[in-house]
């Protein structure tokens, strides 16, 4: 049974996750011009080019028909463009498509080093060791990693947790 800190720990990583999604869910809509997934879709892309529609669709944890609509308004927008190697057809990003991921993950990353702004270094280092604990462990399958990453910038992060976090299953498995 959970005591009142335990509880109270519990509810404000809660609030602070909805604080964060909220933030750069605005941050990324802003930049790319465009709600729902098409942010996560573009930088996983740029991220994994080549990966299928199925791929994808596993990633952002949606159906197939709201993956085959995702990839349609992609291709719409001129930002993915679908190769032609038999049924696989590999997504890739196009010039204007890199350029809108790119506006996607620094739009992202100006609005979390504002919310990191609000934090000591202390925390800061505090923060690093926490994320490392929850999400390392979560990373138990290639398509789960992808999932957490999905908006990152892979580049701002040497020492993630969360590959790490797969390269530690994949091995012990």
């Amino acid at each position: 049974m959970m005591n009142v800190q335990e509880k109270q720990v519990a509810n404000l990583l809660g609030a602070s996750a909805l604080l964060v999604a909220g933030v750069v869910r605005d941050a990324v809509t802003g930049a790319v011009g465009a709600g729902g997934a098409l942010a996560e879709a573009l930088i996983a892309i740029k991220d994994q080019p080549g990966r299928t529609a199925d791929w994808l669709g596993t990633v952002l944890g949606i159906s197939q028909p709201g993956t085959a609509h995702l990839v349609r308004r992609l291709t719409e927008q001129g930002w993915v463009v679908r190769g032609s190697q038999g049924r696989a057809r590999p997504l890739r990003l196009t010039a204007e498509g890199e350029r809108v991921a790119a506006r996607a993950l620094a739009a992202r990353q100006s609005a979390l080093e504002e919310l990191v702004g609000r934090l000591t270094d202390e925390q800061r280092e505090h923060l690093v060791s926490i994320a490392a604990a929850l999400l390392g462990p979560e990373a138990r399958s290639e398509h789960r990693l992808a999932g957490l990453c999905r908006l990152c910038d892979r580049g701002s992060c040497p020492e993630c947790p969360v590959y790490d976090g797969w390269r530690r299953a994949s091995c012990s498995g």
